[in-house]
């Protein structure tokens, strides 16, 4: 079994039940169904590559669906699963052990090496092509652009393991 198809398994058994449909991002998804199948709206349209940090660790990585996520993988084992407003799941990027997000506004857990932690976040609200959701332990933000394509998403996960970025590369 390949190193992708492994994480993918394992990103979608830490995450099953943890899905969340934003019918904003729906242009978002339509996009990474195409890039997965391998289809592409145009013939001179690219395979959509994102570049991605958990803390001080970089990562190229494509994005693919599993089980109503957005998973950001590479063939290292590096993954991050994203439901459309929250990362629920990162393996890789040097990490002794997988993380898991649960919650989305209210009380976030993460749970990483054993150890549970929480967060208390507020609703997400939007300003043009920017939307932030402000938590006690930073700031979490998703930009798109003018089609209402995803283009950035940003979210602290606290304590030793910093922030995660993903960013369509350019």
């Amino acid at each position: 079994m390949s190193p992708r198809l492994t994480s993918l398994i394992v990103l979608a058994l830490l995450v099953s039940g943890c899905t969340f449909s934003a019918p904003q991002f729906e242009a978002s998804i339509r996009l990474i169904e195409r890039v997965a199948s391998g289809e592409s709206e145009t013939a001179e349209e690219p395979r959509a590559t994102w570049l991605a940090s958990v803390g001080d660790r970089g990562a190229v990585l494509n994005p693919y669906l599993a089980n109503s996520l957005t998973v950001f993988a590479n063939v290292d084992g590096d993954a991050i699963a994203f439901d459309g407003w929250t990362i629920r799941s990162i393996t890789g990027f040097g990490l002794s052990n997988p993380v898991s997000v649960t919650g989305k506004d209210g009380t976030r857990v993460f749970v990483y090496d054993g150890a549970q932690t929480t967060t208390d976040c507020d609703a997400w609200t939007r300003s043009g092509l920017h939307w932030e959701q402000a938590c006690a332990n930073g700031d979490g933000q998703i930009m798109l652009d003018e089609m209402g394509n995803i283009q950035s998403i940003t979210m602290a996960l606290g304590n030793k393991l910093g922030i995660v970025t993903l960013r369509v590369a350019k």
